[in-house]
C-alpha cells in the first residue's frame, strides 16, 4: 500500500507540474530563421519550424543547423519539435529525418502530410501517423512536459495546406504559434478555443498581419503579453522594428539566427521580468 501511495503521489505531481502557474523559471526564446524558434519554458524545450531550407526565405546558418542536428547545447535536449506545415521555408524532410535519428527522445508533432515525407528509418517504431484535422478542428496532446493544443487554421488562399497552429502550456507559461495563418482570416476558427482559460505570454504571428481585424483579435481575444513578429525578409528587421507599434505595445522583432531573448511574467505596470 505504501508503494502504491508513493507512485500515485508522483503521478499527481507530474500531471500538475505540466500546467501549474509557477513562473519561477524564465521563458527563453532563441531565433533560428524565418518562423523557426527554440522556446524554453522552464525545463521544457521546444523547436518550432526550425529546420527550413528555402530558396526565397531566411534559412538557419550552416553552423546553427549543425548544432541542432548534432545536439550541441542549447539543442542537446529537445522535448518537442513542432512543424506548422510542409512548405520549404518551414520544413525540410531530409534535415528533419536526420534530426529525429539523432534525437530519438524528441516527440515530433506535425500534420499527416508532413510526416508522410519523412525518411522511413527516422520514424521506425515512433508511430508517427501525423495530425489529421479538418479546417477549424483542434485536438489536445497531453504529455509529461507540456499540454499542446493543435488547431488547423487557413493558410491564406490555399485552403488545401494543412497549416497547424499550436498553443503550448508548460511550467506556467503559454505560447501560441500560428504558422502562416493570418489571424484576420481565421477569427471563426480561433473562437473555437476558450481563450479566457489561457494566460498567453507570447503570440508568434507574421509581421505583415497588421489589419484592424487582427489588432482586435490580439487585444480582445488572445490578449498576449508579447507579440513576436516572424517571416521577416533578411535585412528588413530594422524597418519592421521601427514600424507602426499600434499592433501591440510589446512587440518583439529578432535579428540574426541564434539571438536569444528572455521573457517573464508581465507586471501590472506593463513591465516584464
Amino acid at each position: 500500500m505504501a508503494r502504491f501511495s508513493v507512485v500515485f503521489l508522483v503521478g499527481i505531481l507530474l500531471v500538475v507540474g505540466c500546467g501549474q502557474d509557477d513562473k519561477k523559471s524564465a521563458l527563453e526564446v532563441t531565433y533560428v530563421a524565418n518562423e523557426g524558434f527554440m522556446v524554453t519554458m522552464g525545463s521544457t524545450t521546444i523547436l518550432i519550424d526550425a529546420l527550413p531550407k528555402s530558396k526565397y526565405y531566411v534559412n538557419p546558418s550552416e553552423t546553427l543547423a549543425a548544432r541542432m542536428m548534432n545536439g550541441i547545447p542549447p539543442f542537446d535536449r529537445v522535448d518537442y519539435f513542432l512543424v506548422t506545415h510542409n512548405h520549404p521555408d518551414h520544413f525540410n524532410a531530409e534535415m528533419m529525418s536526420r534530426f529525429l535519428l539523432n534525437h530519438p527522445a524528441t516527440q515530433l508533432i506535425a500534420s499527416l502530410e508532413t510526416c508522410s515525407e519523412l525518411n522511413g528509418d527516422s520514424i521506425a517504431g515512433k508511430r508517427l501517423p501525423g495530425i489529421d484535422l479538418k479546417m477549424g478542428q483542434h485536438q489536445t496532446i497531453r504529455g509529461g512536459r507540456a499540454d499542446i493544443v493543435v488547431l488547423r487554421l487557413s493558410h491564406g488562399a490555399n485552403a488545401g495546406i494543412s497549416n497547424l497552429a499550436y498553443v503550448v502550456r508548460s511550467s506556467g507559461y503559454t505560447i501560441v504559434h500560428v504558422g502562416d495563418a493570418r489571424l484576420s482570416d481565421n477569427e471563426e476558427h480561433l473562437r473555437t478555443l476558450d481563450w479566457k482559460s489561457y494566460d498567453v505570454d507570447l503570440l508568434f504571428i507574421e509581421y505583415f498581419d497588421r489589419s484592424d481585424e487582427t489588432r482586435d483579435i490580439i487585444e480582445k481575444m488572445i490578449k498576449p503579453n508579447h507579440v513576436v513578429l516572424m517571416h521577416i525578409p533578411a535585412g528588413e528587421e530594422d524597418g519592421v522594428r521601427n514600424a507602426d507599434e499600434k499592433l501591440h505595445p510589446r512587440t518583439v522583432v529578432f535579428g540574426t539566427g541564434g539571438e536569444t531573448k528572455m521573457f517573464g511574467k508581465v507586471a501590472e505596470d506593463g513591465s516584464s521580468h
